[in-house]
């Protein structure tokens, strides 16, 4: 499979070797590649933080990129749906490609991704260096490997342009450093959770976690209210030094809690659902000329099930709570909000991605075959999602209208119904494992 295919072909080379390979395989494709909707966002959002303007605003493609026409760069566009760094980050990306390649658009794509390229290097070394002091050198190795040059952690990061790579640093690093310096932990949970917002809800986890291992309660609630209270000061200090109005920030998070269609995918004629399992209401509705639409109810039944895992987890008899209880537990809480959830975009599944490869790693390093089959549906997921042409749009122009005529059209429904058959797939092999692999009391 995957790691049997590309081990031989690097087993000879250090480890600096390999990050080398890395970083030239994504900095050949960043320039060129992106998401047709976000990419643009992230653009137009960096173009107006550079000036001062607010990174939740309302821009005309065509009014700030009119130094560099594009057919695709028109309309109106939303800003961004998270909290203001990622926006702050968007502005210094624009700033140094204007110092350093005025008006050429794919060195300011590749400004923007450079974060990210460098958070999924990053990743993979930090998953090695864990496996290492954890398990051995050679279990580390394979998650090296994996994490490295998986397919789908490409895709989401440096092809799609999207950052959850980088929250996910963070999260990883929140994990390894909670029963050995929670304040830290809680630090690195704020900074995940202010970049992209569902982070925080792990911060409930690892404060029940804190709890069975030092059996205190002002630690838990310490922990917690730090993870918060942070998130909160990183989220709201952007604002009043920019002077951006808060209204709009409110505006654009809202969502986070009762999205049931965002109004981005809208605009693109991209389905409702995404990787949410409620992605097959998408092609009911659409087989039924429209009849069928999801009740208002099933918006937030994330929340009771989230709780659900809490409330268990509480009372769950733990003798050790470990590095190990930490990811099986995230596993499964994240795994629960990503199944109950009405929207689910792809990168976001990064984390469930993450944890699960770890917890097989850790307690399971027979089953990797569990991992190769979960990233070889998630990244079949992106490629008919998208669809993977559109990904050209900015060097091939038309790309991004072959990709919408398709998702449009009357085949468009095969598409939904692979979208929906895909979805389902990786949501059962992930109960699968988590149900039958885990050690629940340890």
């Amino acid at each position: 499979m995957y790691m049997s295919q590309i081990k031989p072909l690097l087993s000879n080379l250090p480890k600096r070797s390999y990050l080398a390979i890395g970083l030239f395989l994504r900095l050949l494709l960043a320039p060129f590649l992106g998401h047709p909707f976000d990419m643009r966002v992230f653009m137009a959002v960096g173009a107006a933080v550079a000036r001062g303007i607010t990174p939740y605003g309302q821009y005309v493609l065509q009014n700030i990129f009119a130094a560099t026409p594009h057919p695709h760069f028109y309309g109106t566009f939303p800003g961004i749906g998270y909290p203001p760094p990622w926006g702050l980050v968007c502005g210094l990306a624009y700033s140094f490609s204007s110092a350093v390649a005025p008006n050429n658009l794919y060195v300011y794509v590749l400004a923007l991704k450079i974060p990210i390229i460098l958070a999924e290097l990053a990743v993979a070394v930090l998953v090695y260096n864990i496996l290492k002091a954890q398990i051995d050198e050679k279990v580390a190795s394979k998650a090296f490997l994996l994490f490295l040059f998986c397919p789908f952690i490409i895709s989401v990061g440096t092809v799609w342009g999207m950052f959850d790579v980088i929250a996910l640093f963070f999260a990883l690093l929140s994990a390894y450093a909670l029963q050995g310096n929670w304040r830290l932990s809680s630090l690195y949970l704020s900074v995940a959770s202010v970049l992209k917002v569902f982070p925080l809800m792990l911060a409930p986890v690892y404060s029940v976690l804190l709890y069975k291992s030092t059996r205190s309660l002002k630690v838990a609630f310490q922990f917690f209210l730090f993870t918060v209270a942070f998130t909160g000061l990183f989220t709201i200090v952007p604002m009043v030094v920019f002077d951006w109005p808060v209204s709009n920030l409110y505006n654009a998070l809202v969502y986070h809690v009762n999205t049931s269609n965002p109004s981005d995918y809208s605009q693109m004629g991209f389905p409702y659902g995404a990787a949410s399992p409620f992605n097959a209401f998408t092609l009911l509705n659409k087989l039924s000329g429209g009849l069928l639409q999801l009740p208002w109810v099933f918006v937030y039944v994330w929340i009771p099930a989230c709780i659900a895992v809490y409330v268990l987890l509480f009372r769950v008899r733990m003798r050790n709570a470990d590095f190990a209880s930490t990811v099986q537990w995230s596993l499964l809480l994240l795994l629960t909000l990503f199944t109950t959830r009405v929207w689910v975009s792809e990168q976001n599944i990064i984390f469930l991605f993450a944890f699960l490869a770890l917890s097989v790693f850790l307690q399971n390093p027979q089953d990797l075959g569990t991992v190769q089959r979960l990233w070889m549906l998630l990244f079949s997921f992106v490629i008919v999602h998208v669809p993977a042409i559109a990904f050209f749009w900015l060097p091939y122009p038309w790309t991004l209208n072959a990709a919408t005529s398709f998702a449009d059209g009357t085949l468009g429904w095969t598409r939904l119904l692979l979208m929906t058959l895909l979805t389902f797939s990786w949501v059962a092999l992930s109960w699968h494992y988590i149900t039958n692999k885990l050690r629940w009391q340890s």
